[in-house]
């Protein structure tokens, strides 16, 4: 009986997890490296939640930068745009990375974080 109840719960959390809506948010890997660079790269465990699949995608999308080329072939791979799908607890949690830990080190805000505050609104 246990047992079942348990699965009851994972398949219910499972049904949850697929009725989250999705915000389609537009980056360009300019945009992708700095918002991996505030929430990853200088977070130091200071806020927590930055473990999630888009940013996982985020991570191989930057991964994919061409080893060998031109100057040419680097800013069309920078200048590149891709769209991402975030729940709206990632979208606060990138707002809330590109705004406090900057304020925490006295560096100003990255100019990423207004594409954020219209997620938000939506």
């Amino acid at each position: 009986m246990w047992y079942s109840f348990s699965r009851n719960y994972q398949e219910e959390e499972a049904m949850v997890e697929s009725q989250v809506t999705k915000i389609k948010i537009e980056l360009s890997m300019y945009g992708v490296v700095e918002v991996l660079k505030w929430c990853i790269d200088k977070n130091n465990g200071r806020i927590p939640g930055v473990d999630t699949t888009v940013f996982k995608q985020m991570q191989a999308a930057v991964k994919e930068k061409p080893e060998k080329g031109d100057y040419f072939t680097y800013d069309q791979f920078w200048k590149t745009k891709r769209v991402f799908e975030f729940t709206k607890e990632e979208v606060e949690k990138v707002d809330e990375c590109l705004y406090d830990i900057p304020n925490f080190e006295g560096k100003q805000n990255p100019a990423v974080r207004h594409i954020f505050w219209a997620a938000q609104t939506e």
